[in-house]
């Protein structure tokens, strides 16, 4: 399987470059061959302007060619304001454009990107605790525009979002059950049963 990991985190040194880096090692070493977007080290612009409606952009064409060949999408971001860093939400205003991602009638279950696949993995700053105790934390419910609005309109199947919960609150060995978890997971991705919306 051809898998893109789609990546923003600042920071070289956080928790989601322990779980890109758990991806890389373990999808490569079941036989997948993986393609990396990491958007704040391409210094990706999120911004779409009307020079690039307009006109042509290559940059956007290359990843474009990514997600053509991509029978994956593995987006890996930190829960920011209940949803995905700016970056990354750019990177999606300017790579699902009208005519490659959808179209006028094709979205949905006759979405351009039908018979792709994706996953999101995400950290939040918080324990599962503090998102379980009120119903408008429930990240089910915060994810379900990338999850409906997204993914699924444009045709892919979306497996179960991989979710660590307040990895700064966490021990070292709580951090590392945490990588053995995600990997765990991610061997047995083939398995996995698509959301139903």
């Amino acid at each position: 399987m051809n898998i893109l990991i789609i990546y923003a985190h600042p920071n070289p040194s956080s928790f989601n470059a322990a779980l890109r880096e758990v991806a890389v090692g373990t999808l490569s070493r079941a036989g997948h061959s993986i393609l990396l977007s990491d958007l704040y080290t391409m210094r990706f612009n999120a911004v779409l302007s009307l020079h690039e409606l307009e006109g042509d952009e290559h940059l956007i064409k290359t990843e474009m060619d990514k997600v053509r060949r991509a029978d994956l999408l593995l987006f890996q971001f930190p829960n920011w304001w209940y949803g995905m860093p700016a970056i990354m939400k750019g990177w999606i205003d300017r790579v699902f454009a009208f005519g490659f991602a959808y179209n006028i009638g094709r979205e949905f279950e006759t979405g351009l990107f039908k018979g792709k696949k994706a996953l999101l993995s995400l950290t939040t700053q918080r324990r599962k605790d503090y998102y379980s105790a009120a119903p408008q934390r429930d990240l089910m419910r915060v994810l379900e525009p990338i999850h409906y609005g997204y993914l699924a309109f444009c045709g892919m199947e979306v497996l179960p979002p991989f979710i660590v919960y307040g990895p700064p609150e966490m021990s070292d060995a709580e951090r590392k059950k945490a990588l053995e978890a995600y990997r765990k997971y991610l061997m047995g991705l083939e398995a996995l049963e698509p959301l139903k919306f």
